[in-house]
């Protein structure tokens, strides 16, 4: 009986551990802003963001850590002081 209870808590711990480790990119909180960070810093979707990127209306990307892409929050808010001048 307790190999049974052990062998279920041991499962749940487990399956606690892989919930954490399957959670997507992080949006805040560190000194990068990533896609899902812009797409909420200008209430945009996904498709255009997309469209902004290809059409130059945001930056191009300047951070990349372990293949992920996203902006320095300065180099955001310099586009923006850009944009808003013209």
């Amino acid at each position: 009986m307790k190999q049974a209870q052990a062998k279920k808590t041991k499962t749940a711990e487990k399956k606690q551990t892989n919930d954490l480790r399957s959670r997507g990119a992080p949006i805040a909180g560190t000194a990068v802003v990533w896609s899902k960070g812009c797409e909420d810093r200008y209430g945009i979707s996904a498709v255009t963001r997309w469209r902004w990127e290809s059409t130059g209306r945001l930056p191009k990307r300047d951070v990349n850590l372990g293949g992920k892409l996203g902006w320095r929050p300065e180099t955001l808010a310099a586009a923006e002081r850009g944009s808003s001048a013209a």
